[in-house]
């Protein structure tokens, strides 16, 4: 049977909906954790408010003066409560999902394993090697973009017009790049040595096929979170004052969408990868006469 991709997702969705009491299990965790961490940042910069006042329209843009010296950031002026609500939240997203990919990369590519989801969400040592292939793919890739930008800044210089086609090619190179390179991280999930050699040499001349793994994926979940956002939005206006505790629910239902895609590319690349990297070579046998 050839590999494409409709049949690829085709599989990755009829997983997801037939393990939904797995997945529901595998994610809660994770779910809660940014949930209660997005919560707290907002309870203690008091942006939680926000949320329930009616949008200013944008004010109109101002001309700049000729002469007038450019618009400078102060970082000293950031107040540090809302600094640390950013990073505890960034750092609270990436831990639960490495938590989750991990966990569900092994759930399709192996099997149950006959362990609780807790023991199958600890955290230790397989998790550092995700997030250290995960640093090197995107290190790797913006290293390549820094290599290719010099050229295309040099076109830009000749001709603004030509620069702007090589801006959108960096983009598309970047993402054919990156969505290749993907597969070292379900090998990372499953302990298998597996490389960034390994992961060109076995998507040669499916590059597009892992393009769309790498986005198509996403977009059903996507595309229901931003229904469901209106109508929480909607929600949100009839009621009669701020309410943190319906702000906590309306998180929790936003990152419970969230984890549904982000399951749905895992299982699309954990399909892939079963599909084009070969199973690892099972050991000698040791046997005596």
């Amino acid at each position: 049977m050839p590999l494409t991709l409709f049949a690829s997702l085709g599989t990755a969705y009829r997983f997801l909906w037939n393990e939904r009491r797995d997945l529901f299990a595998y994610a809660f965790l994770p779910v809660l954790l940014v949930s209660f961490v997005q919560i707290a940042g907002l309870w203690a910069t008091g942006d939680w408010q926000l949320h329930f006042e009616p949008q200013a329209p944008p004010p109109p843009p101002v001309p700049a003066e000729p002469g007038a010296p450019a618009v400078t950031i102060n970082f000293g002026d950031v107040d540090r409560t809302h600094l640390m609500a950013f990073v505890a939240n960034g750092v609270a997203a990436f831990v639960a999902y490495v938590m989750f990919a991990v966990a569900w990369f092994r759930r399709y590519l192996i099997g149950p394993e006959g362990v609780t989801v807790g023991a199958a969400m600890r955290w230790g040592p397989r998790q550092w090697r995700f997030i250290a292939r995960f640093f090197m793919l995107v290190g790797l890739v913006l290293l390549l973009g820094l290599l290719i930008n010099g050229p295309i800044s040099l076109l830009t210089s000749v001709n603004p017009m030509l620069g702007t086609f090589g801006q959108a090619a960096i983009i598309v190179g970047s993402l054919l790049i990156t969505s290749r390179l993907l597969l070292v991280l379900p090998a990372a999930a499953v302990d298998q040595r597996f490389g960034f050699r390994d992961a060109g040499r076995v998507t040669r001349g499916k590059s597009w096929y892992m393009l769309g793994i790498y986005l198509f994926s996403l977009l059903p979940a996507l595309f229901a979170l931003v229904i469901v956002a209106q109508l929480l939005a909607a929600l949100s206006d009839s009621l009669t004052g701020p309410s943190l505790s319906f702000l906590f629910v309306v998180l929790l239902v936003q990152q419970a969408i969230m984890f549904v895609a982000i399951a749905s590319q895992v299982t699309a690349l954990a399909e892939a990868f079963r599909q084009l990297a070969p199973p690892p070579a099972a050991p000698p046998a040791n046997t005596t006469i």
